[in-house]
């Protein structure tokens, strides 16, 4: 055997097989790191910028005829500023009109000309604030509506409170997975008492690495039925795979049909939540994770008598919560499509004058219920007459907008 030896590779040539690494993509602008732009960003910027590096990274898009497309991304760092002068870039802000930089709720002096949001003119973090409120909002609307639900559950009649939990099985070389080995059912009633724990063999005799203390599958089929005959069932965990199972090795389970649940009781504008129990619970809790603001999925209550205690503390909830009406909310309450001109949310009054006007003619306006109480946004600075100041409120529909001219009612 001949000794090896280990040459040192040159940095040129190192750099020259290694492999070159793709460009990052992104399904959505959100998640595009602030360092990165596009060449349309850079150019509507306050400071405009042109790209002096390579492309950096694409996101998903849609380009002037709809269609969709890959826009390639800059890194800013590597950008230049444009040829503009500080006082050719003054002459073109005095010229402009439409365009809004500053933010309406913080006054942040955005690099990115704005985009209207419900009246008002948010950068990115005071727009993720002003979604995640009303997040937090319609949670403490679906908090109330999951008490009422389990409320009805007690209220029902006998129940069957059940926690499920399957035993697995070490999968074939290939991966392949094989069915479960056993699953335990935890059942408690409506008050708490155990009614039924049992681990139950779902495999066959000849298969190894089941528990040796589940029972047979035709001991586990009839308690499962004797538990559950005459209740209504609340599941947490994969019931319907043990009944496969035990419909498979020939000891069926016959149960009564569960209750329905409810589908397409959410009005167009709010967000169709899931009613399984899992996905109830969460909803219940109500934790947002910060970094996302999405809903977490909190930690598993573990057997059928936690479950229950989940469940009356769901129904005894009281109203409590960040308190105002979400978005959905109250466009469902107005029971007109999004965007319609009798919307009381849709019709926006702009006030553009000296500090304390639009405050004012708020103050008159709503005495008239003309506008919405309490719905002034601003004043920000005025991009159409130097020096004032322009001030947002909510009219009402049904006030503002006038009857058709036949004289004929509107169809709401």
């Amino acid at each position: 055997m001949t000794e090896q030896q280990v040459v040192e590779q040159p940095e040129e040539f190192v750099a020259a097989t290694a492999p070159e690494l793709q460009p990052p993509w992104f399904s959505r602008w959100s998640a595009v790191p602030w360092t990165l732009a596009s060449k349309s960003q850079m150019a509507r910027a306050d400071l405009p910028r042109e790209p002096a590096g390579p492309v950096r990274g694409y996101v998903a898009g849609r380009d002037y005829r709809n269609k969709e497309t890959e826009i390639p991304l800059y890194d800013v760092r590597e950008s230049r500023p444009t040829r503009a002068s500080g006082v050719q870039l003054a002459s073109a802000e005095a010229r402009r009109t439409a365009t809004v930089r500053v933010c309406t709720d913080c006054g942040a002096q955005c690099q990115l000309p704005l985009s209207e949001r419900q009246g008002r003119y948010l950068c990115a973090m005071c727009w993720r604030i002003a979604t995640v409120v009303d997040t937090q909002i319609e949670l403490r609307e679906r908090r109330a509506e999951n008490a009422a639900w389990a409320r009805g559950l007690f209220a029902s009649g006998p129940l069957a409170v059940t926690w499920v939990e399957l035993v697995a099985a070490e999968p074939t070389p290939s991966g392949r997975r094989r069915p479960p080995l056993a699953g335990r059912v935890h059942v408690v009633d409506e008050n708490g008492k155990r009614v039924l724990d049992v681990l139950v063999r779902l495999a066959g005799p000849r298969t190894k690495g089941a528990p040796e203390d589940a029972v047979t599958p035709e001991v586990g089929a009839a308690k499962l039925a004797r538990a559950f005959a005459g209740r209504r069932r609340v599941v947490w965990g994969p019931l319907g795979t043990v009944l496969e199972r035990l419909g498979d090795l020939r000891h069926p389970v016959e149960l009564e049909p569960a209750a329905a649940r409810e589908q397409g009781v959410w009005h167009q504008y709010r967000r169709n939540w899931p009613d399984g129990v899992a996905a109830r619970y969460a909803q219940w809790r109500g934790e947002l994770d910060p970094a996302t603001g999405e809903l977490r999925t909190p930690w598993q209550p573990g057997t059928a008598d936690r479950l229950w205690l989940c469940l009356k503390r769901m129904a005894e909830t009281q109203d409590a919560g960040r308190p105002g009406e979400s978005q959905g909310s109250r466009r469902e309450a107005q029971e007109r499509p999004y965007g319609s001109p009798v919307d009381a949310y849709e019709v926006r009054v702009a006030v553009t004058g000296p500090d304390g006007a639009g405050e004012r003619l708020a103050e008159l306006l709503a005495a008239q219920e003309a506008v919405l109480p309490a719905s002034l946004v601003g004043p920000v600075p005025s991009r159409e007459v130097p020096g004032a100041v322009v001030t947002y409120m909510a009219g009402r529909g049904d006030v503002l907008v006038p009857a058709p001219a036949n004289g004929t009612a509107r169809e709401d």
